[in-house]
Order: structure tokens, then C-alpha cells, then sequence
């Protein structure tokens, strides 16, 4: 038997807050999903000490090969990147931003924290912590159901 849905303010809330991520990435011609695999780009060397693939980054954005395999190649027309051999395995190239691709993530990057920073301010160290831990849960129950469905 299902449940009727009381919980749709929530996931209507997700939504908006997925569209105002989308819209924050459009002023810098990106989409929603090309910014999130930016900032994998731009934050995986500093969390493992290693540079990131494109195999990696389909998995860590639930994107498609495809659609991972497409952003770099534009960003490496454009400068932003450049692909690195792996020694061990010359199929699994590894991502490292240029110079110019570092000032540019690190643009978007610094004003999207910014104003995160100042948005989760608004909330008391309780309700922050609280926020966390309901998101990961509801997340996490989220992805098990979705794994029942489709895996």
C-alpha cells in the first residue's frame, strides 16, 4: 500500500532550490549539471590529491558519459582544461584545470559559497546540523529506493 504524499512542500522546496542553482549557473553560460562537475574539477585534487577522470565524475553527478565526456571537450576547446595521461592506464585521462580555468572556477566558486554561506547563516548552528542530517537521511533512503527500482 503507498502512502499518500504529505511530504511534497519539501520536495517542491528541492525544486526551487535546484532552479536557483540553475539560474546562478546560467549567468556564467553553464548549466546546473556543467557547474557541479566543474566543482568536482576544481575541488578533487584538494580532497584526495589526485586529479579527477571522467569516469569519476559520471559517477560522483549521476550524469551520462556522454554528457561528462561533452562539458570537458568544450572546456578544453575553450582552455579551461587540459587532459593529463595516466601512465598505469592511457584509457583514463585525468582532468586538471589550466591557469585560466582555475581564476574561472574559482570565481563561480568563491560567489556560489558566498551567498550559500550567507543563506545557511540565517539558520542557528542547531537547525544547521538538523537541515544536514534529515537531508543525508532523506537523500540516502532516496537513492536505496531508486537502486530497488532500476538497479
Amino acid at each position: 500500500m503507498t502512502r499518500k504524499l504529505t511530504f511534497n512542500p519539501y520536495i517542491r522546496s528541492m525544486d526551487e532550490q535546484f532552479s536557483l542553482y540553475e539560474w546562478f549557473a546560467r549567468q556564467y553560460g553553464l548549466q546546473r549539471k556543467s557547474m557541479q562537475i566543474l566543482f568536482w574539477v576544481k575541488n578533487y585534487p584538494e580532497m584526495t590529491g589526485e586529479y579527477i577522470t571522467q569516469k569519476i565524475l559520471a559517477q560522483k553527478t549521476y550524469s551520462t558519459k556522454q554528457v561528462v565526456n561533452a562539458t570537458i571537450k568544450s572546456w578544453r576547446q575553450k582552455g579551461y582544461i587540459r587532459l593529463l595521461e595516466n601512465p598505469i592506464d592511457k584509457r583514463h585521462k585525468s582532468i586538471q584545470l589550466t591557469p585560466e580555468g582555475q581564476l574561472w572556477a574559482e570565481e563561480i566558486y568563491q560567489k556560489i559559497s558566498f551567498m550559500e554561506n550567507r543563506a545557511t547563516a540565517e539558520l542557528s548552528k542547531e537547525e544547521q546540523v538538523l537541515l544536514n542530517k534529515l537531508t543525508i537521511k532523506y537523500n540516502t533512503a532516496l537513492k536505496q529506493e531508486m537502486e530497488k527500482m532500476y538497479d
